[in-house]
């Protein structure tokens, strides 16, 4: 990089790898995105169970994913549940107490997303000019040559 008469003069090389490095950015940014949104939907469905737990007296569980196996249970008020503290550990608590530490990782999920999608929105945008720069640059490379 160099300046010339106030104008910042960039390689060729230079701008595909920055373009290079802001796509890697870019789809590692998307993949933390999809993981945050992932483990959202799981803290709402912990939410929820947690909401039919106090309400039915009977459940079906699923033994695997695709539901080809179901267990009626048959169950007692249940007034504490296991909630995962992070670090590979658990804590029994009330239901309340539950659904307000689920409620504080939502939260903190939540804000994890916000500052993802602030920094891929500007990794897109940085990602974008360049890209722009290097298409102008090769509509006028065959204007030289003639």
């Amino acid at each position: 990089m160099s300046e010339n008469q106030g104008k910042i003069v960039v390689s060729l090389e230079d701008l595909l790898a920055q373009a290079d490095l802001l796509k890697k950015q870019i789809d590692e940014l998307q993949k933390a995105q999809e993981e945050l949104a992932e483990s959202l939907a799981s803290i709402n469905a912990a939410k929820d169970s947690i909401e039919e737990l106090s309400k039915q007296q009977e459940m079906l569980i699923a033994s695997d994913k695709k539901g080809y196996l179901m267990f009626r249970v048959e169950q007692q008020p249940q007034s504490k549940v296991l909630v995962y503290l992070g670090l590979s550990y658990y804590a029994e608590v009330e239901l309340p107490t539950a659904i307000k530490i689920l409620e504080s990782r939502e939260n903190e999920l939540n804000q994890s997303i916000q500052d993802i999608n602030s920094k891929l929105s500007e990794s897109i945008n940085a990602y974008s000019q360049i890209a722009e720069i290097l298409r102008s640059i090769q509509q006028q490379a065959p204007k030289k040559g003639e």
